[in-house]
């Protein structure tokens, strides 16, 4: 990535401006005129084509005891302390994770197409740390597009277990003791296979939190014109 970055920096064709905010921007395909405020001053830029990439925000959940027990965390947040080698995590004798927070509902009804994957990758890395660590994931659907398919059976032969639950009757998260008194979230979900509930000791919950839309994304749209959908994503183009 630092190569990556030091070769962009270096193009002559290439500039970068960082901190950077659109003011103004006007024109039509082929020629465009946009201005930029940034750290380097307020710059004028011709151009004949424009990429609009503004990524997505995360949802904050408010479910699960998110927000109310530190034990309870995003999968964006539990990557960030395994980098770490935070301790509470990598130690953790059981961990799960639960899918489709925040999304696949009435309010947002969509399928945010990252966090299958992101949970499969967390859960392998965390099984090369600690081989030894109980790993489930409570799924609706599991959706590892593409290679990514190749890691969900992966982390399936390494005995990361799958768990489907139904939305009229997610997984509950509470806060209790195990049976030798250490503090646990006892995480109860319904096993539709076996037919019967299960209550799991757990010392790490894991929430693959929605993407939602970029708080930018309205203004670049007026901007440019580009519409957004329903979701407050930018459309794509029509294939026409």
């Amino acid at each position: 990535m630092r190569d990556l970055i030091e070769k962009v920096y270096q193009h002559s064709s290439v500039h970068v401006y960082t901190g950077a905010t659109i003011t103004e921007a006007t024109g039509y395909v082929g020629n465009f005129v946009t201005k930029v405020k940034s750290d380097r001053g307020v710059i004028e830029i011709k151009h004949g084509a424009a990429v609009i990439a503004v990524g997505t925000d995360v949802y904050q959940p408010t479910e699960y005891l998110c927000g109310e027990n530190d034990r309870v965390m995003t999968q964006l947040e539990l990557e960030e302390q395994i980098n770490k080698g935070d301790e509470k995590v990598i130690n953790a004798e059981s961990l799960v994770m639960i899918q489709c927070v925040g999304c696949r509902n009435e309010e947002r009804n969509y399928c945010s197409r990252i966090c299958c994957s992101e949970s499969v990758k967390n859960a392998l890395k965390l099984k090369e740390i600690n081989p030894k660590m109980d790993i489930y994931i409570l799924f609706r659907d599991v959706r590892t597009y593409g290679f990514s398919e190749d890691y969900y059976r992966e982390a399936a032969g390494k005995d990361v277990k799958f768990i489907r639950y139904e939305p009229e009757d997610k997984p509950q998260v509470e806060a209790g003791e195990s049976e030798e008194g250490r503090p646990v979230l006892k995480v109860t979900a319904t096993d539709y296979i076996l037919g019967n509930k299960l209550e799991i000791d757990a010392d790490i919950v894991a929430l693959a939190a929605a993407v939602i839309p970029s708080a930018g994304s309205k203004e670049v749209s007026q901007l440019f014109k580009v519409p957004l959908g329903p979701d407050g994503f930018f459309q794509e183009a029509h294939v026409s």
